[in-house]
């Protein structure tokens, strides 16, 4: 049976329009399934891909603040054990100025004192030599002048 535009039942085709017959109707019907099939897959490949890019984002950025946690904290440590050499070189030295003996020799060395009765000796370091003038021409006068 023919069925025109409007859906009404005739037998006569709608005016420039061909006839259709079941050969063509089940051509058109294919190329519908096709297309639909098509945007279906395409439906079916969003469905997939959207919550799997969620998934990713979600897993992604608790992953990347773990990693930059993991990277604070070795810092952290690394910041945590100069701090605790240091210390246990301060705690040597205040042990070590406790003695007696490591107070004198502190005041002798760097300050120069003594006990009562001892005389102090400081032995001076060489003195530099302050200029050194060539032997050639035009310095030969003042070389002269300053004694070499």
């Amino acid at each position: 049976m023919i069925r025109s535009r409007s859906g009404s039942r005739g037998t006569t085709p709608s005016p420039g329009r061909r006839p259709t017959t079941p050969a063509t109707d089940s051509g058109r019907v294919g190329r519908l399934r096709g297309a639909l099939g098509r945007s279906m897959g395409r439906r079916r490949i969003l469905l997939v891909l959207v919550p799997l890019t969620l998934v990713v984002l979600v897993a992604a950025l608790p992953t990347q603040k773990w990693l930059d946690n993991r990277r604070a904290i070795a810092a952290a440590e690394s910041q945590l054990s100069g701090l605790r050499a240091a210390n246990e070189r301060a705690t040597a030295t205040a042990e070590s100025l406790r003695s007696g003996a490591e107070l004198e020799r502190l005041a002798r060395e760097q300050y120069g004192y003594a006990k009562p009765g001892e005389e102090v000796y400081h032995v001076l370091p060489a003195p530099r030599d302050p200029v050194r003038v060539p032997d050639a021409w035009p310095f030969s006068a003042l070389g002269a002048a300053l004694g070499r």
